[in-house]
């Protein structure tokens, strides 16, 4: 009995030990990878893959335990109800779909690691099948994944459908709605303050600003999500500290619920008809703006 709970423990520390890289993998290649070199999100997939394969293999050798493959299952099993149970906490079950593909990895990284040390038979074989998956992932797979889980859909692009009204009010108070705006091309770039993520992509929506202010057929707006902490005039004086130019609105919960944003930040396009036909990242709206200004 006390051996079979020292082979217990030795496999939990393993175990947490290896879901612990995996987060720190996760946000050390999302940095690295997608920002640094511009390659996809999902080739931290197949890094995990791999680091947790060799982490398990080592940590196997050196703890030297006879571990039976039903010990590591129930072990694996308990670890990843446990991760999943904290990430639901305050957080959303759309999260934890989102990083699904990193929990599988790390499964397939830990029983390969833990396969090729009890030198199963046609070891690399197995190995190499179970790095089919984050493989595929690693191929942009999981850009689409990432995307569906957090717009409902894969690209941005999306059937012409009709939004409900809104009314947004910009600096001077004036009335910004959908009656207003319709005959033209329209972004909106949802926000709040303390948004890390949508700080980072401004640059990119000055950039849009930039080279389409010009033109009398598209508006472009960042539209703020008021919070409780906010201080009055807030997210004016915000933009404006830092350099912006683009034009702020200020928006309501209700309404950009109502607009189905839940994601921050979050891109829209509406068409000269006022319906919207993108929703997604602003790094893949230009192309959608770009294609309906030559249909103009």
């Amino acid at each position: 009995m006390k051996h079979r709970i020292l082979q217990f423990l030795a496999i939990l520390v393993i175990f947490l030990f290896t879901a612990v890289s995996t987060m720190f993998i996760f946000g050390i290649s999302q940095g690295a990878f997608s920002k640094t070199i511009g390659s996809n999100k999902g080739i931290s997939m197949l890094l995990i893959y791999l680091v947790l394969f060799l982490i398990t293999w080592l940590s196997l050798k050196a703890f030297k335990q006879r571990i039976g493959f039903s010990g590591v299952i129930i072990t694996l099993s308990v670890v990843l109800i446990l991760l999943i149970i904290l990430n639901l906490d305050g957080a959303t079950i759309r999260f934890t779909y989102k990083v699904l593909p990193f929990y599988i990895s790390w499964v397939l990284g830990v029983l390969s690691g833990f396969l090729w040390y009890i030198r199963t038979k046609n070891r690399i074989i197995v190995a190499m099948v179970l790095a089919i998956f984050p493989a595929i992932m690693a191929v942009g797979v999981y850009n689409l994944w990432f995307h569906r889980v957090e717009y409902g859909n894969w690209t941005g692009n999306i059937p012409a459908e009709k939004v409900g009204d809104f009314e947004f009010t910009d600096m001077d108070d004036e009335l910004i709605t959908n009656t207003s705006l319709k005959g033209k091309l329209v972004l909106f770039d949802f926000w709040f303050i303390n948004c890390g993520p949508c700080w980072k992509k401004f640059p990119e929506l000055q950039r849009l600003y930039d080279t389409y202010k010009s033109n009398p057929n598209i508006v472009l707006y960042a539209v703020n999500r008021p919070m409780k902490s906010d201080k009055p005039g807030a997210l004016f004086k915000s933009i404006e500290e830092r350099g912006y130019s683009f034009p702020v609105l200020k928006g309501s919960q209700q309404v950009l619920d109502r607009l189905g944003v839940y994601k921050y930040p979050t891109v829209m396009i509406l068409n000269t008809e006022g319906e919207l036909i993108f929703m997604g990242e602003i790094e893949d709206a230009e192309k959608t703006l770009e294609k309906l200004l030559q249909s103009i």
